[in-house]
């Protein structure tokens, strides 16, 4: 299959096709996410049209597929531009983050994907308008990245029952009523499969049978509030698993999730910690935020790279 370039738009106001390091702005829009491509390239334009009001220059480019779209990120990020401006879900802000972090540039998120964990994680509901605003006024902040083996992530890595909901919502969109969340909870939790798993959070080690098993720096997977309690800036790990694998217990969690009840027992739990090791990796399907992910090693070790992400913010945006 002969391999495409992808599409390239490029608005400036000087005859430099690359603007200087101050005032370089990379919008990379992902047509390949869930949200539409049409809206996010409208949304590129928005932005740039903003831009040009001031003195900055943008670069805006959208790639038709997943590798097209590393592509031409990395490609990007080489020219060290000020920010890159993900118009993307998820997987898309993942991989453009680990760039920006490397050459310590921004990282701004337009809510463009089927879930958009990681905009709801920092900022709340997604809102296209508050996300441009926030992007222009300039304001940032830093948060931390976590590392699992050499892969870098923002949000979670989870395993389990997530990717077995995930898998049973299929394509569509998702469902609005609690009930529905529910039902599909439960035929998810038959799909999962209990394995036996042993854990060092820090120093604590012991073994348990979970179905769910996620590893979260933000709060937010599957557009719930699924680890609630994590802060993206106070260095630490939410690791969330049920002990005992009990498929009833799943689909009632979820269920209060939806409903906005936040009740955590011996049923789920919420253990904190800097660093965590789970073994056995192998034989699972595991998704780092969102996009499925393979492990060489059947012992994995997962970190917080503390600060390590320049995000823009907002005095009203979560932090």
């Amino acid at each position: 299959m002969r391999y495409r370039e992808p599409q390239r738009v490029i608005h400036s106001r000087s005859r430099n096709p690359v603007p200087s390091r101050k005032t370089y702005y990379y919008l990379a829009v992902n047509q390949a996410a869930g949200g539409g491509v049409e809206t996010a390239q409208k949304l590129a334009r928005k932005l740039e049209r903003r831009f040009r009001r001031g003195d900055c220059e943008c670069i805006i480019e959208t790639a038709a597929n997943w590798k097209d779209y590393t592509r031409m990120v990395s490609e990007a990020a080489r020219k060290r531009p000020h920010a890159i401006v993900v118009f993307g879900g998820d997987g898309s802000v993942r991989m453009a983050a680990s760039q920006a972090a490397r050459i310590k540039g921004l990282i701004g998120i337009v809510p463009c994907g089927r879930f958009n964990n990681i905009y709801t994680s920092l900022y709340g509901p997604p809102d296209h308008e508050a996300a441009l605003e926030w992007i222009r006024e300039g304001q940032h902040t830093a948060i931390d990245a976590g590392l699992v083996e050499g892969h870098f992530f923002l949000g979670s890595l989870v395993t389990g029952f997530i990717p077995a909901f995930i898998e049973r919502l299929g394509t569509g969109s998702l469902p609005r009523l609690t009930m529905t969340w529910a039902k599909l909870a439960g035929r998810a939790a038959e799909d999962a499969i209990a394995r036996p798993t042993t854990m060092k959070i820090d120093s604590f080690t012991f073994t348990v049978e979970p179905l769910v098993l996620g590893v979260h720096l933000l709060s937010t997977v599957l557009t719930l509030k699924i680890a609630p309690v994590a802060d993206p800036i106070d260095g630490r790990l939410i690791v969330v698993f049920d002990p005992k694998g009990d498929r009833d217990t799943i689909a009632h969690f979820i269920r209060d999730l939806k409903r906005k009840k936040y009740q955590f027992s011996n049923g789920v739990q919420l253990v904190r910690g800097r660093r965590v090791t789970i073994s056995p990796a192998g034989g699972r399907v595991w998704l780092l935020d969102g996009d499925p992910v393979d492990f060489a090693r059947d012992e994995i070790m997962v970190e917080v790279v503390p600060q390590a992400v320049r995000v823009f913010t907002h005095a009203s945006a979560k932090s």
